[in-house]
């Protein structure tokens, strides 16, 4: 499945959850920039068709084991998880406040909007903030990676 098609499933996965579960950087150079990147981001908010993906529905999803984050790891190498599914990719600091993620050959770009990564995608949007990555979260818990829903 195509970056972008992840991530629009990803928006409409979460607003739909919205809906049922609750009715409703500075930087120099790009070596400098990438420090503003680097580093575990999870989901706090979005939206899509005018509706807001707010902090008590990222909650129901995540008591329900269901997360959304996207890893920057040293050495431009990136991982974005949704909901228990992890794409390889890549990433690369354009500037202080834009960074450049590639997943399966496709390329997007996502903003600081102050302490916030902002990743937009035809008319969508996921918003996420530097935090640590729950145990169960990096372990799968009630989901599977790419590789075990291609044993199944």
């Amino acid at each position: 499945m195509k970056l972008k098609a992840k991530i629009l499933a990803a928006a409409v996965c979460a607003m739909a959850l919205c809906v049922a579960l609750v009715g409703c950087a500075g930087g120099g150079n790009n070596g400098d920039a990438a420090a503003n990147f680097q580093g575990d981001w999870m989901l706090s908010g979005g939206q899509q068709d005018g509706q807001e993906l707010d902090a008590e529905s990222i909650k129901a999803m995540e008591d329900m084991g269901l997360y959304v984050y996207i890893q920057l790891n040293e050495g431009g190498q990136a991982v974005i998880s949704l909901f228990g599914t992890n794409t390889d990719g890549t990433w690369e600091a354009k500037d202080a406040t834009t960074v450049a993620l590639t997943f399966e050959g496709d390329t997007a770009d996502a903003k600081l909007e102050g302490d916030e990564l902002v990743l937009s995608v035809d008319g969508s949007s996921l918003k996420f903030k530097k935090g640590t990555i729950p145990a169960e979260a990096a372990a799968g818990t009630g989901a599977t990676d790419d590789a075990g829903q291609a044993a199944e």
